[in-house]
């Protein structure tokens, strides 16, 4: 601002002139306009027109193609029947009236007591026995797991014990305790030492003694199944005892115990590789 009379700047705050005293007139500040712009309220209004659908349905046509009522006629005309019967014949053969007389001549009768001990004998000589095992209904059959070895003969052992330097032997007896075992335990609930752990272990302990154990009852068990399963064959513990032991006196007792041995083996394998 200046001095209105010395025109000399002065400060806009300054109240009298330095230079030349004059009273200046202080300028208030003008106020800020405290008017602000009114936010526009106005809100676009959202069309509500809607558009109307068309009401207009086009009209299904009610025409319908009649149908014919044109038939065929059936036709009427029917093949008659032939009335023509082949007649039947009329003349029946006559039927012999003779008859031959029967004879009057009737049978005495037995006494009471006589006519019905006859008739008991005759019941008990005449009426089928009938049999008294029945299996019963969904019972289970045995049958084999696999099929045993039925060619076992006297030669083949002394032959093969020979070649083999007596590992043919081995596996003989071997096979033995194995088949006697699949072919009797189910049904004396028994099991017979396996050869090989009778050879190496059980017989040099024992001395010998539980391989002459071991062979009289396996021949034994051999004898009560061949009775089991009906094979007309004799074999058991006596043999071992008469020809395995007894019989090594005469050279060829034990040739006669392994000859039947093996016909008894060949027969429980043959029997089980049928019935099981």
């Amino acid at each position: 601002m200046n001095c209105p009379k010395c025109n000399a700047a002065m400060p806009d705050t300054a109240k009298f002139c330095t230079f030349c005293g004059t009273a200046l007139a202080v300028q208030q500040p003008q106020p800020q306009p405290q008017y602000q712009q009114p936010q526009p309220q106005y809100q676009q209004p959202q069309p509500q027109y809607q558009q109307p659908q068309p009401q207009y349905q086009q009209p299904q046509p009610q025409y319908q193609q009649p149908q014919p009522q044109y038939q065929q006629a059936q036709p009427q005309y029917q093949q008659p029947q032939p009335q023509y019967q082949q007649a039947q014949p009329q003349y029946q053969q006559a039927q012999p009236q003779y008859q031959q007389p029967r004879p009057q001549y009737q049978q005495p009768q037995a006494p009471a007591y006589q006519q019905q001990f006859y008739q008991q004998r005759a019941q008990a000589q005449y009426q089928q026995p009938q049999p008294q095992y029945q299996q019963p209904y969904g019972q289970y059959q045995p049958r084999p797991t696999r099929q045993l070895n039925t060619s076992r003969s006297l030669i083949k052992y002394i032959l093969l014990s020979m070649v083999t330097f007596g590992i043919y032997s081995i596996v003989y007896h071997s096979s033995i305790s194995e088949s006697i075992n699949l072919a009797a335990s189910r049904y004396d609930g028994k099991k017979t030492m396996h050869y090989c752990l009778l050879m190496f272990i059980i017989a040099p302990i024992t001395f010998g003694i539980g391989a002459i154990v071991w062979f009289h009852r396996v021949s034994e068990r051999i004898g009560r199944e061949l009775a089991r399963r009906n094979l007309a064959y004799t074999f058991g513990a006596s043999d071992f005892w008469l020809w395995g032991v007894l019989g090594s006196m005469i050279f060829v007792g034990p040739f006669i115990y392994y000859h039947k041995l093996s016909k008894a083996m060949n027969l429980i394998c043959a029997d089980y590789n049928v019935r099981g």
